[in-house]
């Protein structure tokens, strides 16, 4: 019985040993196969050796050293910041204030600005907190103060900062969610909390009160649509604190003025600010407001411009990007929109009532979003509704000086009728003079009026076709600016074929257009027409003279009910209800299925030539245009599994093929300022943090736009100054979705509601950028204007394709045009049940055929849920931005691909080819790697592997030989016996 038990011990041993081997085996092929990119990106990665030769493609460099490209990017964010913050109110001249000005800074967020968004393209999401304080981040708003010699109250700000004192503050930016998030706290101190002390050191500070009011926002979450203190408002209207606090300094009559300052990319409800808004509140605290700035969310720096705005030092001249309504419930967006006001409110369920895991949203107010709808409404239901409705049109904002603006040129443009086609643009020339202040800027806006017939195609009252910015103008001084205007821009979509023409398509259809030249969208300085004879159907892209149709039916067949102009009472949209939630077995299906969509495969009908041995190098590839014969012969030398891994291997990078010369590059995040998510090597750094698209936006400047995309340009040439030296050639930016509500949680990352301003913008930011060496990725293609479930299974987004093409397709179309870009980023969300990646009507029929798209395709964040990296090849994308090697592609894989099938090979193909003639034209060959050194958490693995294997190896020696030890002695016992 006794030799039992002393048997049993080395038996375990051995047993103990063969699964810590298993273990040892298994944790090698995750770690260097399927989340190998993911480990680099945490670790660090394979280490290149470069040559010193030059290769003969150069992109310009401007700056010397990395701190002086930084240093370039602050200056660019603050003059953006100058021209980008909006002086929307300004009563009793409250502003500017006087030299050397004595202030007090209210609100708990004035000690913890809001600098911009959350998530993965946040800076300060990569590089050393060492990193930030050597590069000067972040500024202050007493920062700002200080330097514009205005003097602060200390007392106030030490109040603040004492958390003991003033309270915790607002809550950290929520995860990402991937839902709505319930609330959120302002964080805003109450007025019970301020001592006797702080309250008498308003005395000596008294010029004015500034007082500040915050909102955050970030990716993958929306803003809640109750406050945390009244289920009756929301979080972008004051809270109770807020309010109280103006009150009380309202009521003190200590301050010969209050200022309210505006903090964040998401504009708060202001109807308080005017009793024709219908607002009750407007007596109450609203009536103490003299002035009102919009700060947006400023960067790491710009807020630096506010305390020039101030003191008149710099004149502003900012104006709005939306609609800055009143009554947010009252707007058609508030009906579908994120969780549609409760826990599951969106999610889809099968026809027996039970919840699946799909969700939904309706773009119910159709071609009716942002000034479209209220210009529109507006127009047919009078000044009073308009007024009750609007605080600040779309375009508004207030400067310091007073201009004239009149059109010069009317005569000639009325005598001209519209045409269209090619070269019909025609100019029309606005002089603007300095009747009256300081010097300043003054911006100029043109919408179109089309004409409408009652149950005809829906046409919003006004679009904007076109906008322009002055010079610094000194008083008397004038200066006529030039806005051409194309009229493809003017066009509806009719894809209802609702004039009964017979056609669907674009048209711009005979009789009047009226053409408004404003200060805004809704106020005119000056009108003219011009007359078109003859409808217009446009069945071909202008540019690149393709079929254009409607290709969205699926889509647009779902939206039975969508605003129209001809009823606006009786067709406002509704929340969706549990019913409308049902769904039967066919789009169940539908939206479960992974396959292609893809009709052209049949052209596929041989295997390509794989593996030749043609002598090409990547380096001569440098430069080479998309058609140049010679890329067929380097393309030819690619084997199937390198195709493989240069399509799969895109995590915040592309992979090497050394073999051919082809370099591992570096691809960055976001719209304000470069960083990578997952990289915590320390490869992305010292790089400087930009203002929000839309207070770039905000300016109507597209020179600065330019000087933007300069900027980060250079930053991204210098790139990793103290490592490799080599450049981040990519870049997941400009975000070109549109602001289809203000709870959206990613606005920041958007430049407008309008989709035409968002196109401007975008492709002047593209062009320059590119011109650095730089691909932009531009994103989210398509229909990503919410966070909520954008990732849960991919939400369903249902829209009328009128209002994809007129509105949410138009900036992808103007960055495609205007800024050329050569890479794009699909979104996570589908396109009716089609996931948006692997959808290819929208990848290759959109945007390669109509619109001549030329580059490469990358999905967002990949995920196996929903996402099939097949499909996605099918259909026109060309990377993966996962942290894993994606598998699935691999033979024998779910969905995978074969080295022998004649389509599949043909489409890795095209994707290589379109992958590597971005990266042939950037600047990954500012320099040629020779070869890499093996990652350092590589040969640790490798040392680990030894090490480990020895012990087992030894451990298996000993126990082999206790065996043996045990078994002799059991039989010298029983021999004994």
């Amino acid at each position: 019985m006794g030799l039992g038990k002393k048997i049993l011990k080395p038996r375990v041993i051995a047993a103990t040993t063969v699964v810590l081997v298993g273990v040892l085996v298994a944790a090698n092929i995750i770690a260097t196969q399927k989340y190998s990119s993911l480990i680099d990106n945490i670790l660090g990665g394979q280490r290149p050796v470069l040559s010193k030769e030059e290769l003969n493609i150069t992109f310009k460099q401007d700056f010397d050293s990395k701190r002086e490209a930084f240093d370039n990017g602050n200056k660019v964010t603050k003059e953006i910041c100058e021209e980008g913050m909006i002086l929307l109110k300004n009563d009793n001249d409250a502003l500017p204030l006087k030299a050397n000005a004595k202030v007090s800074v209210f609100g708990k967020n004035s000690v913890r600005l809001v600098t911009g968004g959350s998530g993965s393209a946040e800076p300060g999401a990569s590089g050393s907190a060492a990193d930030k304080t050597a590069f000067g981040w972040r500024k202050t708003i007493f920062d700002s103060l200080k330097d514009a010699h205005i003097s602060y109250n200390e007392t106030l700000m030490k109040f603040y900062k004492n958390n003991n004192a003033s309270g915790k503050g607002r809550p950290a930016n929520p995860k990402m969610e991937n839902s709505g998030v319930p609330t959120l706290e302002t964080g805003e101190t109450p007025y019970s909390s301020y001592t006797d002390a702080v309250k008498k050191s308003y005395d000596k500070f008294g010029d004015a009160a500034l007082v500040v009011v915050s909102r955050i926002a970030g990716e993958n979450w929306d803003l809640p649509r109750k406050a945390s203190d009244d289920p009756t408002r929301h979080y972008l209207q004051l809270d109770t604190n807020e309010r109280e606090l103006i009150k009380q300094i309202g009521e003190s009559g200590k301050f010969k003025s209050i200022i309210l300052l505006l903090n964040g990319s998401n504009y708060i409800d202001l109807g308080f600010l005017y009793e024709r808004t219908n607002s009750a509140e407007y007596n109450e605290y609203g009536k103490y407001i003299d002035g009102v700035i919009n700060i947006g969310s400023p960067g790491a720096n710009g807020i630096m411009a506010l305390g020039e705005i101030l003191t008149g030092k710099v004149n502003p001249s900012g104006h709005t990007v939306d609609t800055v309504y009143t009554a947010y419930q009252n707007d058609p967006t508030w009906q579908n929109f994120g969780g549609n006001f409760t826990d599951g409110g969106d999610i889809y369920m099968d026809k027996n009532g039970a919840n699946t895991k799909y969700y939904g949203v309706e773009y119910e107010e159709n071609i009716y979003m942002g000034y479209r709808y209220y210009e529109t409404r507006g127009a047919i239901e009078g000044e009073d509704w308009y007024n009750a409705n609007v605080v600040y049109p779309f375009g508004y904002g207030l400067s310091y000086t007073k201009f004239s603006q009149e059109i010069v040129n009317t005569a000639a443009l009325e005598a001209a009728p519209l045409t269209y086609g090619e070269n019909d643009e025609f100019n029309v020339e606005i002089k603007v003079k300095n009747i009256e202040g300081a010097d300043g800027k003054q911006v100029v806006q043109l919408y179109a009026e089309a004409p409408y017939t009652a149950g005809g195609i829906e046409k919003a009252h006004k679009v904007l076709v076109g906008f322009a910015k002055t010079d610094t103008l000194k008083p008397g001084e004038e200066q006529t600016v030039t806005i051409s205007v194309d009229p493809y821009y003017i066009a509806s979509f009719d894809n209802h074929d609702a004039n009964t023409n017979g056609f669907k398509g674009y048209e711009l259809e005979k009789g009047t257009y009226t053409f408004h030249a404003g200060t805004d969208a809704h106020h005119d300085f000056a009108t003219f027409t011009k007359e078109l004879a003859a409808d217009v159907q446009i069945d071909k892209d202008p540019i690149t003279n393709n079929t254009v149709e409607p290709l969205f039916d699926d889509v647009t067949i779902h939206m039975v009910e969508s605003l129209s102009r001809a009823d606006f009472a009786g067709t406002f949209p509704h929340t969706i209800t549990d019913a409308e939630r049902r769904i039967d077995d066919d789009m169940l299906t539908a939206l479960r299925s992974k396959t292609h969509n893809n009709p052209d495969i049949d052209q596929y009908t041989s295997v390509p030539t794989m593996g030749a041995d043609n002598g090409l190098v990547f380096k001569q590839m440098a430069g080479l245009a998309y058609n140049d014969p010679l890329w067929e012969q380097f393309l030819d030398q690619m084997t199937f599994d390198e195709m493989i891994k240069l399509v799969s291997d895109g995590c915040y990078k592309t992979t090497d093929i050394l073999r051919l010369g082809i370099p591992e590059t570096k691809s960055c995040d976001g719209p304000t300022g470069l960083v990578s998510f997952l990289d915590k090597t320390g490869k992305v750094y010292g790089a400087c943090y930009y203002m929000s698209e839309c207070l770039l936006a905000q300016t109507y400047n597209v020179k600065l736009a330019e000087k933007q995309g300069n900027a980060i340009g250079n930053e991204c040439l210098i790139g990793n100054e103290r490592g490799d030296s080599l450049a981040y050639p990519g870049w997941y930016a400009p975000g070109v979705n549109l602001h289809r509500s203000p709870f959206s949680g990613r606005n920041t990352e958007y430049y407008s509601e309008d989709p035409f301003l968002n196109g401007r913008f975008a492709g002047k930011v593209i062009k320059a950028v590119q011109e650095k060496g730089v691909y932009a990725n531009v994103k989210h293609y398509a229909l990503n204007d919410q966070e909520t479930h954008r990732s849960a299974y991919g939400i369903a987004t249902w829209c009328d394709e009128q209002a994809m093409r007129e509105l949410y397709l138009r900036p992808f179309e103007m960055a495609v045009k205007e800024g050329e870009t050569r890479g794009l980023m699909t979104s996570f969300n589908r396109v009716g049940t089609t996931w948006a990646g692997g959808d290819y009507r929208l990848c290759t029929t959109v945007l390669r055929k109509e619109w001549g798209f030329v580059g490469s395709v990358i999905c967002d964040f990949h995920t196996d849920a929903y996402m099939d990296s097949k499909q996605m090849l099918y259909a026109g994308g060309d990377m993966n931005l996962c942290a894993d090697s994606d598998l699935q592609l691999q033979v024998g894989g779910k969905g995978g691909v074969s080295a022998t099938n004649a389509a599949d090979v043909n489409i890795l193909r095209l994707s290589s080819h379109n992958n590597l003639f971005v990266l042939a034209n950037s600047a990954a060959m500012k320099a040629e790697v020779l070869y890499y050194k093996p990652a350092i958490w590589r040969i640790a693995l490798v040392g680990a592997d030894i090490g480990i294997g020895v012990a087992l190896a030894t451990w298996g020696f000993f126990a082999f030989f206790t065996l043996l030890r045990v078994r002799n002695k059991n039989k010298e016992e029983a021999a004994a016996e």
